[in-house]
């Protein structure tokens, strides 16, 4: 019996329920000790359309989907028909048949069936059909071991401020779940087992959470944005805590607004940011550029998604890479920070605010759907810790109007600041290039040296930077580089092939520009064969790679755009057939 350890799918129509009986059951196992990782897939629309939310459990933290699924909770044939291959072998389905069968060649004989009429069971019994997801929620319970007290304590604490009668509802709706199983099926699934382990206090929270937390702690206390899948979750959160600590959020008219009042209230001297995705981020180019060349420190959370255009708004890629890196008319200094896992969501955020008005530039936070929709155990977070750094700020009495140079020339590349209000502190700051008293001059040599101050910044920057984690042996022969929410599904192939006797490391990049080269040079020297795990078409990492260390045979890459994040037997399978000869040769 695998104990502890286990992957449910539910799988149904958008608008039915499904993801909010998806977050209870992930509270439940949260509660149960267990840690835990789930992913939303739904399609782009209010109603209607296939929609599945995936909950991972067990007694270790793997922040990403497991090569296959356990259990599926069907609420309409599409559903089995879009995971029937997904399920693992001796896996379990349990099924609403209140209005369709399922067809004959659907049925797996190496899966289990548990046919319920859910729908007929919810209006009949309880008078209400939504419920059907609650009744399902018993059922499952019954079936793989849920902690019974567990379960009516969170359904009642999700209802409760619906009132008392929908609490009631809902917990007769589980009983009436379990009770079915009892009366009409002799035998769990066998396979599966779930014990309850003590609590540490873990959280769970989504990645999106994780980072309007760490920008409120980090005292940002403006944020304007314009609703887009799927960085809306960010706004939301601000607008719902942010007031309550100081904080001013805006829904704008459009992403050139949103950009234009965070530029304006970071000059006046608030932490500001934005959170949008990448129709949005094409929008807000224009005004970063100005943010560059005025040094205003602004963060822009870009939550990536699948392009071009509208593309796949509720799926997850890596694509939008380059369109940070290389974005813009003109140079300016910027940088991109990339967080793995919630946690460091909130870390990397906090970090974001600080390195932005301490060199005085945009810091992007490029996070993806499979992290920053996607839910996870994580242990308390270290608020107390939070160190806020506002860098060259002048205060009252430390400027003289007439002698302050607003861009002076630096070593570091980074001037003195002041914000409006400040006596003495007045100054140009104007979009065209300046002197170091914000001037606007076509001076050549000026020009020169003002592109050189502004760029410097890149390289003071860099021992400031979030390093990349090396996770492994460092001497083993095969090297891994990924970054974002890909860090879950390669951690987990290094541990499962280490078990098959196959060393890897790999190489997390958190800083993806400026790029991290003489990490990647040390990293890869030594190893025979170097693999690039990303999702998107074109290898924009890879190249990132290439440009840094040059041609180099044993680069492979591992590529996944369909929309869909890497479950580890998509990474173990390459790198195990390029093991093979390579240990075959080692024997020779």
């Amino acid at each position: 019996m695998v104990l502890n350890n286990i992957e449910i799918m539910f799988g149904g129509q958008a608008g039915d329920g499904s993801l909010t009986t998806g977050d209870l059951i992930a509270s439940v196992f949260k509660r149960m000790g267990l840690e835990v990782y789930t992913y939303k897939d739904f399609p782009s629309r209010i109603r209607g359309g296939h929609t599945n939310y995936v909950i991972r459990a067990g007694e270790r933290s793997n922040y990403g989907m497991a090569d296959a699924v356990d259990g599926l909770v069907a609420f309409d044939v599409e559903a089995v028909e879009a995971h029937i291959e997904e399920m693992r072998p001796g896996g379990f389905i349990v099924f609403d048949n209140t209005s369709e069968a399922i067809p004959e060649h659907l049925r797996r004989e190496d899966v289990s069936w548990y046919e319920m009429p859910l729908a007929k069971m919810a209006k009949s019994e309880l008078g209400l059909e939504l419920v059907r997801n609650t009744i399902s929620l018993g059922a499952l319970g019954a079936l793989i071991g849920m902690n019974p007290t567990i379960v009516r304590d969170e359904v009642a604490r999700v209802y409760q401020r619906k009132g008392e009668k929908v609490v009631d509802l809902n917990v007769r709706a589980v009983e009436a779940g379990e009770r079915y199983v009892r009366e009409h099926f002799s035998a769990a699934p066998t396979g599966y087992g779930l014990v309850a382990v003590p609590d540490s206090g873990r959280l769970i929270m989504m990645g999106n959470d994780a980072i309007a937390y760490g920008a409120l702690v980090a005292g940002c206390r403006f944020m304007a944005g314009y609703p887009i899948t799927p960085a809306t979750d960010i706004l939301e959160w601000m607008a719902k805590y942010g007031p309550t600590f100081g904080a001013v959020v805006v829904q704008a008219e459009d992403e050139l607004a949103a950009i234009n009042m965070v530029l304006g209230a970071a000059f006046a001297g608030t932490r500001a940011m934005t959170a949008t995705s990448g129709p949005g981020q094409a929008l807000m180019t224009e005004a970063l550029g100005l943010a560059g060349v005025l040094e205003i420190p602004v963060v822009v959370v870009e939550c990536a998604r699948a392009g071009p255009s509208t593309g796949m708004p509720t799926k997850t890629e890596q694509s939008n890479l380059n369109h940070l890196i290389f974005s813009g008319h003109g140079e300016i200094p910027r940088v991109v920070l990339a967080p793995g896992t919630v946690e460091e969501s909130f870390a990397l955020t906090v970090d974001a605010f600080n390195l932005a008005e301490r060199f005085q530039l945009p810091v992007f936070i490029l996070s993806e759907q499979a992290l920053c929709q996607s839910k996870a155990t994580l242990p308390p977070l270290d608020v107390e810790a939070v160190r806020v750094e506002r860098g060259s700020l002048i205060a009252d009495g430390e400027v003289t109007f007439g002698e302050y140079r607003r861009y002076a020339f630096t070593e570091s590349g980074v001037s003195p600041r002041v914000i409006p209000g400040v006596p003495g502190g007045m100054h140009l700051e104007a979009g065209s290039e300046h002197n170091d008293m914000g001037v606007i001059t076509e001076n050549a040599r000026n020009r020169a040296r003002m592109m050189e101050k502004r760029m410097r910044k890149m390289e003071t920057i860099r021992a400031e930077l979030p390093p990349p984690l090396v996770h492994g042996p460092s001497d083993a022969r095969i090297a891994i580089i990924g970054y974002g929410s890909n860090r879950g599904p390669i951690a987990e192939s290094q541990d499962r092939l280490s078990g098959e006797g196959i060393a890897t490391r790999f190489l997390q990049l958190r800083t993806l520009w400026p790029f991290p080269e003489d990490d990647v040079r040390d990293f890869i020297e030594g190893a025979d064969h170097v693999f690039i795990v990303e999702n998107n078409y074109t290898g924009q990492l890879e190249r990132l790679v290439r440009y840094v260390v040059g041609p180099l045979d044993s680069l492979r890459t591992v590529r996944k755009y369909n929309g869909r994040p890497f479950r580890p037997v998509e990474i173990m399978e390459p790198i195990r057939r390029h093991a093979e000869a390579l240990y075959a040769e080692v024997r020779r």
